[in-house]
């Protein structure tokens, strides 16, 4: 019987503990794929800390770094940069793609994400030609092609000596592919699938400081005093004075950097990935300290049969060795499972949550990782208990009884608060950071996009705005409508500048028609708003907002006598999501310049009818263009588009809910193996007090407030821990929600609530068995 009894408590700690380790290896490495993502963002090829991108300070724009310059600049450092391997243009808002189609082909086009750049940019990065010939490359009208692009566009013929073209207006602009290229990885600056030669655009231009500039160093010695000094002439030359500022980031650090207006570069979160690799090591931590209270509180069971073996002849380094063994038998188990768990977890939403693939074959790093992490938990877990539980005298171990010692019970609750204090560490964080989100998406970004429909549409269309505009409003169901050269809310905006002769400037634009600023209730707080004539004038008319007007006072007078033609001023509205800062702005009309569609298409639908509307809006858009297909025409809700921008942090907040689920219910699984091994060590106490009087429900009080006084005292030690955490990371956002005292309420109620709800059902059992057996199998 005893020894039925015996390999009950060993099959319910064992079932138990891998069941805690493969949640937390599943989870360890879905989180770790997202931090192996952003720090090895641009460092997937070879020499990668050798490239750096050159960034500008305009004296009219002090504190702000820019990723542009002039093309003049770039030539001026090819010679004067001796530290250069290789300087080159490279133009390529990070996941931006354009239709393409085979020139001469009638098939709607192939989405493809572009890059603009020069010859030398073969020598910034590796690229790895997979065929034709990149001498050519740089000539007007010339193009590079990925083995992804290729595929998509054409299949499995050639591309080479082919011709792609995207169409502006009636203007197609044809390009001739003279090679292939490997594809680089998604975490790169160049995970482009077409790049098209920049030629001649710009060459002389010393003020259109519009262009991206990559460098690759041979030696960095004497590189950023080189800089500084072709800064000095260059400043010298256009600004009269040496207030020109340049600088060379390492390209890895970009992905980082939060201090670059208007970049168009990949961007990742360094506090947020430090956040996440501490919640990895943390979930597996507690898996580890579950580990070894299962082990210490499963000793008595265990300890006289290890112990009679030493007597019969078995050394304690056997023994130890014997444990170590079994855990990582366990451990490797455990990690067995997990990788069944991440391949269902890739077909699921989980794998929405991070931005790389978590299947198991995408990650064969990540295994091997895992696996020596296994491993490595195994050891730490199984060291202590197997050391301790073969440290007794066997003599007195066979005459005595070791069930439960006032040292023991104390580690396992210090053991147990360690638990406590990440678990409650990991729910608060989360909470905060879902508090944040709809902090940000809810904040009045001051324009009105209640029930506001966007839409891309094609630049046949975009060329005939008026007619699609006074079409879509025959519709009863549809009360405004507007367009604009982009999203009125977007993390990636069009940076214009020029010196207009106070000095440099540069601002974010978004081109709009007249009834951009009335469609959305915008405020014009000095001058006018867009006018008809304004639409009729061969220049352009801008409207600046406040930030703009209080950066640059001079424009004032600009708008007063007719220079830059400024017709007003708006009021401050976020352009861009509440991750950033205010920043300069203008909302500009094209007039009669070429070169301005507004293909960013906005309207105003009534509540009722709302597929209607947008069945309207579909069939009046393949009117005007009808090579339109309906169902390509993407039309969403702004509220929608809001949404999108916040994706990284919602992406975070789930991931550390998910820790934070998941890290609770390991520490739960422990609480149920430890109030099961402490019920049945304490049978006869509990027996005894029922004797003596003692209702089931003072029986489980009893039990119930040693553990609800650790969590109270956990969550004591946690709260302060938790705010300094909290606002460490809200520190980089520039509007912050308050942290609210509910959250820590609720995060107290909760945890108190599962752990309450764990100690009773595990232990009303105990108190529930007959007294009589419980002493007499004691």
């Amino acid at each position: 019987m005893r020894r039925i009894r015996f390999n009950r408590h060993t099959l319910f700690s064992t079932v138990l503990n891998v069941a805690g380790l493969t949640l937390a290896f599943s989870i360890f490495m879905t989180v770790m794929v997202q931090v192996l993502y952003d720090l090895r963002y641009d460092r997937c090829y070879p020499e990668h800390e050798k490239v750096y991108r050159l960034e500008s300070m305009l004296p009219t724009n002090p504190g702000m770094w820019y990723p542009t310059v002039s093309r003049p600049v770039i030539e001026y450092l090819k010679t004067s940069l001796p530290q250069a391997g290789a300087v080159s243009v490279y133009q390529y808002i990070k996941g931006e793609s354009r239709l393409f189609n085979e020139t001469g082909t009638d098939s709607p086009g192939v989405s493809l994400r572009v890059a603009y750049s020069e010859h030398d940019l073969l020598r910034v990065f590796p690229f790895e030609i997979i065929s034709g010939d990149t001498a050519g490359y740089g000539m007007p009208r010339t193009a590079l092609i990925s083995a992804r692009g290729s595929k998509k566009l054409f299949g499995d013929e050639s591309p080479l000596g082919k011709e792609v073209c995207f169409t502006v207006g009636d203007d197609p602009r044809p390009f001739r592919i003279v090679a292939v290229y490997k594809d680089f990885p998604d975490n790169s600056s160049a995970d482009n699938e077409l790049i098209l030669s920049s030629g001649l655009d710009g060459l002389e231009n010393w003020s259109a400081w519009s262009w991206c500039c990559y460098v690759k160093l041979s030696t960095e010695e004497g590189a950023a005093a080189a800089v500084d000094s072709a800064a000095s002439h260059i400043g010298r030359q256009i600004f009269q004075a040496d207030v020109l500022k340049l600088r060379l980031t390492r390209l890895h650090d970009v992905y980082w950097s939060k201090d670059v207006m208007t970049d168009v570069a990949g961007k990742g979160n360094r506090s947020a990935t430090i956040v996440l690799l501490t919640v990895a090591i943390a979930v597996i931590l507690i898996a580890v300290i579950n580990f070894i209270n299962f082990a210490m509180a499963s000793v008595p069971f265990r300890i006289k049969g290890l112990n009679t073996r030493r007597v019969v002849g078995a050394t304690r380094g056997g023994l130890i060795r014997s444990q170590l063994r079994s855990t990582i038998g366990l451990a490797l188990l455990a990690f067995g499972l997990s990788i069944g768990v991440m391949s269902l977890a890739a077909t699921s939403s989980l794998a929405s949550y991070v931005t790389a693939s978590i299947r198991p074959q995408d990650n064969p790093a990540l295994l091997l990782l895992s696996l020596g992490v296994a491993v490595a938990t195994a050891l730490a877990a199984g060291i202590f208990p197997a050391l301790y539980s073969t440290s007794f005298n066997p003599a007195m171990v066979l005459k005595g009884s070791f069930s439960l010692s006032a040292k023991g019970r104390s580690l396992r609750s210090v053991l147990i608060g360690v638990q406590y204090v990440i678990s409650f560490v990991l729910l608060l964080c989360s909470m905060f950071i879902a508090i944040q989100n709809r902090y940000m998406k809810n904040y009045d970004m001051g324009f009105d996009r209640e029930q506001v429909v966007e839409m891309e549409v094609t630049d046949k269309i975009a060329e005939r705005g008026e007619a699609f505009r006074n079409m879509l409003l025959e519709y009863p169901g549809i009360t405004g409508v507007a367009s604009a050269s982009r999203s009125i809310v977007s993390a990636d905006m069009s940076g214009w500048g020029g010196d207009y002769g106070e000095g440099y400037i540069m601002y974010d634009v978004i081109g709009t028609d007249r009834w951009f600023v009335p469609f959305f209730g915008l405020e014009i707080v000095e001058g006018r708003n867009f006018v008809p004539s304004d639409d009729e004038s061969t220049e352009g008319t801008y409207i600046f907002n406040e930030t703009a007007m209080s950066s640059w006072p001079y424009l004032h007078s600009y708008m007063e006598n007719g220079k830059m033609n400024i017709a007003g001023v708006v009021k401050d509205f976020h352009y861009k999501p509440m991750q950033h800062a205010m920043a300069p702005m203008a909302l500009y009309n094209f007039g009669q310049e070429t070169g301005g569609m507004l293909t960013t298409v906005y309207a105003r639908i009534q509540p009722g009818g709302v597929r209607e509307s947008m069945d309207w809006i579909r069939s009046k858009a393949c009117e005007l263009d009808p090579s339109l297909n309906p169902d390509d025409l993407d039309i969403h809700f702004l509220d929608e588009t809001v949404d999108r921008l916040y994706r990284s942090e919602e992406r975070l907040g789930r991931l550390i809910t998910a820790a934070a689920l998941i890290s609770m219910l390991i520490s739960v699984i422990g609480i149920l193996g430890l109030v099961y091994f402490e019920t049945q060590f304490r049978r006869k106490e509990i027996a005894v007090r029922r004797v003596h009087g003692a209702s089931v429900g003072e029986i489980l009080l009893m039990i119930n407030r040693y553990y609800l006084m650790i969590t109270l005292i956990c969550f004591i030690m946690t709260a302060p821990v938790s705010i300094v955490i909290i606002r460490h990371w809200a520190a980089s956002f520039p509007y912050r929600s308050p942290i609210p005292v509910w959250m820590f309420l609720a995060a107290l109620a909760l945890i108190t609530l599962i752990t309450a709800v764990t100690v009773t059902l595990l232990s009303r059992s105990a108190a529930l068995r007959n007294p009589v057996d419980s002493i007499s199998t004691e």
